[in-house]
């Protein structure tokens, strides 16, 4: 039927319609999402396993701290060093990498 319709002038589709959605935004976000995923693999491990269950599956400090069987103050201090340490990578300028062929 949607043949049938083309062929008689009644499937045209307005060109507005037609246009791929700003996807800009969306790769942009994506890359920046996977350089901070890089820089959290980089942690040390300790540091790396309290973000996960604090920022990623939503433990409270406490919880993190049972789960890893550590006082509350080593999570919060882990976190605080990992923030640091992901902030400073953000921040600091990477040389860009010559393409060798």
């Amino acid at each position: 039927m949607r043949a049938r319709r083309v062929r008689l002038g009644q499937g045209f589709v307005e060109s507005d319609e037609l246009l791929a959605p700003e996807t800009n935004e969306q790769d942009e976000a994506r890359l920046h999402y996977g350089k901070i995923m890089q820089y959290v693999s980089a942690l040390p491990e300790a540091q790396r396993n309290a973000v996960f269950l604090v920022y990623v599956e939503g433990f409270t400090y406490q919880e993190a701290a049972d789960t890893l069987s550590v006082p509350i103050g080593t999570i919060m201090s882990r976190l605080a060093t990992a923030r640091a340490k992901i902030a400073q990578l953000i921040h600091t300028p990477h040389p860009v990498q010559e393409k060798r062929y």
